[in-house]
């Protein structure tokens, strides 16, 4: 009885220490605070805003942001300039001059700021789990609010200027980018870059493939972190590796290793179609036991014996199509 009482009594503990933590973790951010006070007389028109801001007030027009803000239909805590900065009243009240700040604010601040609106894009609770979030970016890390602001990256992204392009190409930015997508995520990502400029290689220095055809930078619950997810980016393109196949090559099948990547650079490489490697290493990464005996100094494919290597409706050892 006693051992009985006393798992109880951590068990107790544990639960009321997670608990706990769930309580501290759902803390809401300043932006929440901020409105949840706020009340309908601390609200001003617009033009209040335009006598201190005239130089972003006549440029916000260009702004796709620009017919959200202004909706009739939106509650007044989400139109217009205070539907992002907060109230204008609270903002002009010498007491507390509170206003929400993108640029000023932390990164997880300043994400929770945008999510309010863009809950459908991409959920608070998803967001913290990306890349993205665990490397201290934050909405305005990519995305540019004010087309006439300063385009200098920040929140963590390495200090550079986006109207350095990475590639001769010109591909319009899009979806309010502070740059064209291979600048602005190569501005974090080089090494890609630098894959991108070898011999054989996915068409992004030619402007044909940007980066979110094959990457989401928003990535919902509906998107499944697996194998089987790598082959479906690729397929959307190479759709004659797709099959399905009588005889499937495990790695393409995702059944094993990384799919696709198990034998190309999806960036790209010096090696021919963008193999991982141009000798029979590469198939001798998992076929071991062929290794030492089998075709001494030629390729797999290149000795005309296993020219489907992707998969075959004929020959389960992919000697024929």
């Amino acid at each position: 009885m006693k051992y009985q009482a006393l798992f109880l009594g951590l068990g107790i503990a544990m639960l009321s220490f997670g608990y706990a933590g769930t309580v501290q973790s759902k803390e809401p951010s300043q932006a929440q605070k901020l409105f949840a006070r706020a009340t309908p007389d601390d609200y001003m028109s617009e033009t209040g805003c335009a006598e201190c801001h005239s130089e972003i007030s006549a440029n916000f027009p260009a702004s796709p942001h620009a017919a959200l803000t202004s909706d009739p239909s939106l509650p007044i805590d989400k139109k217009g300039c205070q539907g992002c900065h907060g109230p204008g009243h609270i903002h002009q009240a010498e007491e507390n001059a509170e206003v929400i700040s993108f640029t000023k604010m932390s990164p997880k601040e300043s994400s929770a700021a945008c999510l309010r609106c863009h809950e459908k894009t991409l959920s608070e609770f998803h967001w913290k789990r990306t890349e993205h979030a665990r490397a201290d970016l934050s909405c305005v890390s990519c995305h540019q609010i004010h087309t006439d602001t300063d385009k200098a990256l920040g929140h963590g992204v390495k200090k550079m200027d986006p109207r350095s392009a990475a590639f001769v190409a010109k591909v319009e930015a899009k979806a309010m980018l502070k740059a064209d997508e291979a600048t602005l995520c190569g501005s974090c990502h080089p090494a890609s870059i630098a894959e991108f400029r070898g011999a054989n290689h996915h068409p992004v220095p030619e402007g044909r493939v940007v980066c979110s055809d094959c990457h989401s930078a928003h990535p919902s619950k509906n998107e499944k972190v697996s194998h089987d997810a790598f082959k479906g980016k690729c397929v959307t393109c190479h759709t004659e590796k797709a099959g399905p196949f009588i005889y499937e090559h495990d790695p393409v099948a995702g059944f094993t290793g990384d799919g696709c990547q198990e034998c190309h650079r999806p960036h790209g490489t010096n090696n021919p179609k963008m193999l991982n490697s141009v000798t029979r290493g590469l198939c001798a990464q998992c076929h071991t036991d062929k290794l030492a005996q089998h075709y001494p100094g030629q390729t797999c494919w290149t000795a005309g014996c296993h020219v489907a290597s992707h998969g075959s409706n004929t020959d389960s050892h992919f000697l024929k199509p």
